[in-house]
């Protein structure tokens, strides 16, 4: 058995409890009808995003024991693009709402169908051929790998919004006084910050890879979510010391 596999699908199955947790307490918050709509792009995001790691846990987990076909891993890899897209495009709209009050629904949808599309044509004419494992998570190989200006728009599609959002959202800080908005606004914006800098990064990588330092990615990541949960439900500590309140939710 491939341990390091297992661990990450241990923590993959982990995670997307977690991402399912924060999506339906954030999807369930007591809000004006004019606000529901990036609240309920906030929760796709999170539904989105467990669904992702539930097919990377699958996949994984499966390697674990042995390497899944070509067929099966190409499948599920366009399975993931499109909820991938349909996430991101839940985060950003959301961030986008926070910061200027208004939705941009068009742009921002037609900037990720032109995401998914370059997804789909990069997989399709770079060639795979091969299903790899390598510390654990599966991947595929390619023939002929696709670079140059499309592999650059992909890269700035895929991680310029998030970031530019996430840190625009912080700015907020500065033009509020009261605690519950900068609690609020500094667990959010670095509780983002920091899920991506982890998985861009690949922290369990730098650490050598092997089951404790891949678990060890997939903790901080799930920490990284808590955090923003804890953005909108503190703990009761963090209420009385800093006098911040949390969200009410429907019945």
């Amino acid at each position: 058995m491939d341990v390091t596999s297992f661990v990450v699908a241990v923590t993959g199955f982990v995670a997307v409890g977690v991402y399912l947790l924060v999506g339906w307490r954030f999807s369930n918050r007591r809000v004006a009808p004019e606000n529901r709509l990036p609240v309920r792009q906030f929760g796709l995001f999170w539904v989105g995003l467990a669904a992702v790691t539930a097919i990377g846990a699958i996949d994984n987990g499966t390697a674990a024991f042995s390497t899944p076909s070509l067929p099966i891993v190409l499948t599920l890899y366009y399975l993931e693009i499109i909820l991938l897209c349909a996430a991101l495009w839940g985060l950003v709209g959301y961030l986008v709402v926070l910061y200027t009050g208004r939705a941009y629904l068009a742009p921002l949808t037609s900037l990720y169908a032109v995401l998914y599309v370059l997804l789909l044509y990069f997989i399709t004419a770079s060639g795979p051929n091969m299903v790899t494992v390598h510390m654990g998570t599966v991947g595929l190989q390619y023939a002929t790998p696709v670079g140059g200006p499309i592999l650059g728009v992909l890269v700035v599609i895929l991680l310029i919004p998030e970031f530019l959002g996430a840190i625009l959202y912080f700015t907020l800080f500065f033009r509020t006084r009261d605690p519950t908005a900068r609690y609020r606004i500094a667990l959010v914006s670095w509780g983002l910050i920091a899920w991506f800098v982890i998985g861009i990064l690949n922290v369990g990588g730098r650490l050598g890879g092997g089951p404790l330092a891949e678990g060890l990615q997939g903790m901080l990541e799930i920490f990284a979510a808590l955090v923003v949960l804890s953005a909108y439900y503190p703990p009761s500590v963090v209420r009385r010391r800093f006098g911040v309140t949390g969200v009410e939710t429907t019945t």
